[in-house]
């Protein structure tokens, strides 16, 4: 049989050559996705594996690296790349990440997504916290140190900036800009002043956790791309 018919679902559970693997148990995914016996879809940075509860479901084309965790019920479709690049993500029970989303834990700050959330087309969620029943819809991003509270909608386009905080059932409409604790939100013609609020927060000292605002733009981008390749590139020789 070719390796990659091995692996099957059936009433919530991956079998592959051996059987069942588990009872919806979070285990590492060891379904048959290569020649070599390896799953194409997951990777192992830092020592850490994904860890897939049974009864979620991961697509083929889907990617989990690092200490990912997937909670019953969850499903990571086509194109999606969650990875747990130096912070974990955990993915609540029945949430979903559709196509091409990308979910990622960075630096100090892990990805928590809540149950019953949904993450849509071409999302972007780094570093954040998100709550149960929330709605982050399609193309619209969420940045490092966000908190978002349960039933949060974040709508088509829009953006949460870093460190903004949202409370239970807020709303950022279509390509609106949520920054700030207390939060404020700005239309899209708002956007020279949430460049100067989030210089007061800080980016890089945000996401990095180094402080840029005395270099100038080329100058900060140069220590951010040397920093962030050496790190990924650590990454990826762990796999």
């Amino acid at each position: 049989m070719p390796a990659r018919q091995l692996l099957v679902k059936s009433r919530g559970c991956f079998y592959d050559d051996r059987g069942l693997q588990d009872r919806g148990e979070s285990v590492s995914v060891s379904a048959k996705g290569n020649v070599d016996g390896t799953d194409s879809r997951t990777r192992s940075i830092r020592g850490r594996s994904p860890k897939i509860s049974s009864e979620a479901w991961i697509a083929p084309t889907a990617v989990l690296t690092g200490g990912v965790e997937v909670a019953p019920g969850a499903v990571v479709m086509d194109g999606a790349v969650v990875t747990a690049e130096s912070a974990p993500v955990t993915i609540g029970p029945n949430s979903i990440v559709m196509e091409n989303a990308v979910v990622r834990g960075a630096g100090r700050h892990p990805t928590t997504i809540g149950s019953h959330t949904l993450l849509g087309p071409s999302t972007h969620v780094s570093g954040a916290v998100i709550g149960s029943e929330c709605l982050i819809a399609t193309h619209a991003s969420v940045f490092n140190g966000s908190v978002l509270a349960d039933g949060v909608l974040v709508a088509i386009g829009a953006i949460v900036h870093v460190g903004t905080v949202l409370g239970e059932g807020a709303a950022v409409p279509m390509q609106h800009i949520a920054v700030g604790d207390p939060v404020r939100i700005f239309p899209p013609d708002g956007a020279s002043e949430v460049h100067r609020l989030v210089e007061q927060v800080g980016f890089t000292r945000t996401v990095f956790d180094h402080d840029t605002n005395d270099l100038t733009f080329r100058q900060s981008m140069a220590w951010l791309c040397a920093t962030y390749s050496g790190a990924l590139r650590r990454n990826g020789d762990d796999s």
